[in-house]
């Protein structure tokens, strides 16, 4: 089982004790802190040991996990238009932002998850902790039944069938909706990003983040 798998990760990562059971909330906090890399490939298995993942790699494991803990959802994907400050980055990032005025094209994956009661609710674990300097939007919070924001307004929206391969509907829409010229900027744009929320001062600073966060739920 993938939850297995996870717990086993984490714990050797120093991220969970061993008597500690995973539940939907620890799911979703464990797979979000992961860093937005891509993992050399969108395996679920890949995904948890490389402990890497960009939005699609990330939902498409969460997805299982959840249906793991007896919980159903949907795999959303929807086009996105976003527009970064290039001042709130440096480096590389600056100059691909500035290059395009800011702009940053993606199909974003996020969940829809299905309540015990009948309702949704939101699900979006894209972006780490420690990218919420960036301006980025992190959910910070898992309450049942209280919906995420999601990390790119949509502009269109599909569910992605439960049959079939995720990614190539995911890359079937990317080349119907986007110039070479974006998608050629797109990848760019997420592998330095990637290498940004991957670097030892990150790891760092989601660290003393939750410090810092457990330290003031004890005051």
């Amino acid at each position: 089982m993938l939850l297995e798998t996870l717990k086993s990760e984490a714990v050797q990562r120093g991220l969970l004790k061993p008597e500690e059971e995973i539940d939907l909330r620890k799911a979703f906090f464990l797979v979000r802190d992961m860093p937005y890399t891509r993992a050399s490939s969108r395996d679920s298995e890949t995904i948890i040991h490389e402990w890497r993942g960009t939005c699609s790699g990330k939902h498409y494991l969460l997805k299982k996990l959840f249906a793991e803990l007896g919980y159903q959802s949907k795999l959303i994907a929807c086009t996105t238009v976003n527009h970064i400050d290039p001042k709130s980055v440096s480096g590389k990032l600056r100059k691909l932002l500035e290059q395009s005025n800011g702009r940053f094209v993606d199909v974003h994956n996020y969940l829809i998850l299905e309540l015990p009661d009948g309702g949704e609710m939101i699900v979006d674990a894209t972006w780490p902790l420690a990218t919420k300097g960036m301006g980025l939007v992190v959910n910070e919070d898992f309450v049942l039944g209280v919906n995420h924001q999601i990390a790119s307004k949509p502009i269109k929206s599909w569910v992605v069938p439960e049959e079939g391969d995720s990614q190539e509907f995911k890359n079937k829409i990317l080349k119907e909706s986007f110039t070479a010229e974006e998608l050629a900027h797109r990848d760019e744009f997420i592998k330095e990003l990637g290498i940004v929320t991957n670097s030892p001062w990150t790891k760092c600073l989601v660290w003393l983040q939750k410090l810092v966060k457990g330290s003031s739920g004890r005051n």
